[in-house]
């Protein structure tokens, strides 16, 4: 049964006077009721709100006030931001909208904190810092690194599409939009301007920053004990932020439920691959439990569902993952073990260590990575894997004579040599059909001079053999009975990881004296006591009318100078609900590296947003492009916008920044 809903703009005040825009969706009843709040900086009026406003209509409908708050500097929101997760502003802001508004007549003086991506990161922060009115937060594909499990540096290796693509970019043309001159009142356009001359582009100083540290773990990273409430994790098998999701379950001490589905970096109602869910559901049964004091029963349920994927050809349709969800009672459960396949002479993956010692070698090729591209979204691709694996270093076991299911994080442990100072160790984790079709399954990369430790740089010694740990994404799978697992081994992960700059050749050691070795943690197969009852999706309802086309990715190679080309593009547009504001938002990536000459692996990119209505009209552009050499990366982004159809405002950023071993 649902009722009815009203919506109102309001002004959250904080402590030092500054006031933060807000949607209130408040249910139509006389009890109070509690209040949980998304906290975002990508505009509840239009960006943000066109692609989540669903769900604050959802727990209103049920009976719990729901709330779409701007950060500091962005939207409608008073002030100007200057970086992404402003730390310790940020943070604080948050805490005292929660507090005032656990002091509204119609508030039961409970509150949580929900959302997506950037949302979920904010739950977890301010949930460190312990408003006492916090309840209960509902993170959803959210990282607890943002160094190494975000868009920043994988594995210790620069990001390739993410920087400066559609997020890191986009974020640029974003924050030099205006305010709605309705809602910020008589001196929005002193607003913006501010806005105009102070914000610095974020991903300048991810680009200084390249070594884990003070910078990156500010935000109050993975400081797990501070977490003390009740907290119900959503996480994806695809998504950028898979391996948070278990390291934030295995870690939190209070009450805790983990759903891991097989989704991308999309809401679990509408992701592709499925199957859907009516996600916001559980996490009404979520606040209902722990800030209504209502038994919803989510609490007598095992604490983790979890869908266990089962093989799927990699040029299968994406709308469903073949598999079944399960409940277990901890991750990895406790049945789990841990086995060995070791790398031997001839491509062999056996369970027993070969004898004899011998290497395997494979000139470093920048582009490899290129055959993902088929699923946008998140950092398992569809693509089969023989075009990777024809320059990479390829070790298959013999047809399983059973299946054998995975849980967890896959390793890899290599003993490995190189010619150059610089370089990147890339493991793929693969299933090998009878036809010899190669789906991937899992995959993680180190950049070898980050061996020590992410927040240190040591360069290589050439010929110099070294042992290193990489630790693959989190996968479930099972391997069916007659497949193959695979275990392939590069330099790069094109065009997700920006390419090490020198040509070199990369060699495996193996034998009893290097041991090298693919870890899986394999659980025993059994069927499923009972099973999670999840409910299908239902209808969303919103206030505005998107139109997205699809994110279209595509890769060109260049014979003649031997050169990879990645180009990514997409596109929405927003009609408002007041009938007469247009807000699109369009984007282009394009990554190029050579085999021959990776030092000269170049990015550029631009994104445009426009505002349109009667009397208003603004467009805003940021365009930038990314090179280097072995020793410095040069950067030259610009932002121009335009008002009315007049030139409004122009900023130019030039960095030359020093590369320190990337």
């Amino acid at each position: 049964m649902t009722v009815d809903v009203s919506v109102t703009h309001i002004m959250i005040p904080t402590r030092d006077g500054t006031r933060l825009s807000a949607d209130l969706f408040l249910p139509a009843t006389d009890r109070p009721v509690p209040a949980v709040v998304e906290y975002t900086p990508y505009r509840k009026d239009d960006l943000r709100g066109a692609s989540r406003d669903f769900g604050h209509f959802y727990f209103a409908e049920r009976g719990i006030a729901s709330v779409m708050l701007d950060v500091r500097g962005t939207g409608d929101s008073e002030g100007f931001v200057i970086d992404e997760y402003q730390y310790p502003q940020e943070q604080l802001d948050g805490y005292d909208a929660l507090e005032w508004l656990a002091r509204q007549p119609w508030c039961n003086g409970r509150t949580g904190l929900w959302g997506t991506s950037y949302a979920g990161f904010t739950a977890f922060q301010i949930a460190q810092i312990q408003p006492p009115s916090l309840g209960a937060i509902v993170p959803i594909y959210a990282t607890d690194d943002r160094y190494t499990d975000d868009v920043h540096f994988a594995g210790g290796a620069l990001d390739g599409w993410s920087v400066i693509g559609h997020y890191s970019l986009g974020m640029v043309s974003r924050n030099a939009l205006p305010p709605y001159p309705e809602l910020a009142g008589e001196y929005w356009k002193d607003l913006w301007d501010l806005r105009l001359r102070e914000n610095t582009p974020w991903l300048i100083r991810w680009l200084e920053e390249q070594h884990d540290g003070l910078y990156w773990r500010s935000t109050l990273g993975r400081m797990y004990d501070r977490v003390k409430v009740p907290t119900l994790i959503i996480g994806g098998w695809a998504d950028f932020y898979v391996n948070a999701s278990l390291r934030w379950m295995a870690q939190l001490r209070g009450p805790k439920k983990l759903i891991m589905g097989p989704w991308p970096h999309t809401p679990p109602d509408v992701a592709t691959p499925g199957p859907q869910i009516d996600y916001l559901h559980e996490m009404t049964r979520w606040w209902k439990q722990w800030l209504a004091d209502e038994r919803t029963g989510i609490m007598d349920e095992p604490p983790i569902v979890v869908y266990v994927q089962h093989y799927r050809r990699p040029d299968a349709p994406t709308d469903a993952a073949p598999g079944v969800w399960r409940f277990e009672e901890a991750l990895p459960p406790p049945r789990m073990r841990e086995r060995e396949w070791f790398l031997g002479a001839n491509g062999t993956l056996a369970n027993s260590p070969p004898v004899a010692d011998h290497g395997a070698s494979r000139e470093y090729v920048p582009f490899v990575g290129f055959a993902d591209l088929g699923f946008a979204g998140g950092r398992v691709g569809w693509g089969e894997q023989g075009a990777n694996e024809a320059f990479s270093i390829v070790y298959t076991t013999r047809p399983l004579a059973q299946d054998i299911e995975i849980l967890g994080f896959p390793r890899a442990a290599l003993f490995v040599s190189t010619t150059t100072d610089v370089a990147f160790v890339s493991a793929r984790l693969c299933d090998v059909a009878q036809d010899g079709a190669s789906a991937l399954v899992s995959k993680g990369l180190l950049n070898a001079t980050r061996r020590g430790g992410m927040d240190r740089a040591e360069p290589l010694v050439p010929g110099e053999l070294y042992q290193l740990e990489i630790e693959l994404d989190a996968a479930s799978w099972v391997f069916p009975k007659g497949h193959a697992i695979r275990l392939a081994v590069s330099g790069a992960d094109f065009p997700e990881v920006w390419p090490s700059p020198q040509p070199a050749v990369l060699t495996l050691h193996a034998g009893s004296s290097h041991p090298s070795r693919l870890m899986l943690p394999v659980v025993p197969l059994a069927p499923p006591a009972v099973v999670p009852k999840l409910l299908p999706p239902a209808k969303r309802r919103s206030r505005f009318v998107t139109t997205t086309e699809a994110p279209k990715s595509s890769v060109t190679y260049d014979v003649t100078r031997r050169a990879m080309i990645a180009r990514r593009e997409q596109k929405e547009t927003i009609q408002h609900y007041d009938g007469v504001t247009i807000v699109t938002s369009e984007g282009y990536t394009e990554m190029r590296v050579s085999a021959t000459t990776p030092t000269d692996a170049t990015a550029t990119g631009w994104d445009r947003k426009t505002f349109r209505r009667p009397g208003l009209e603004v467009e805003s552009t940021a365009v930038a492009e990314l090179k280097g050499t072995t020793t410095e990366f040069y950067l030259d982004l610009t932002l121009d916008v335009t008002l009315n159809g007049s030139p409004h405002w122009h900023n130019r950023w030039t960095r030359t920044i020093p590369r320190r071993l990337l």
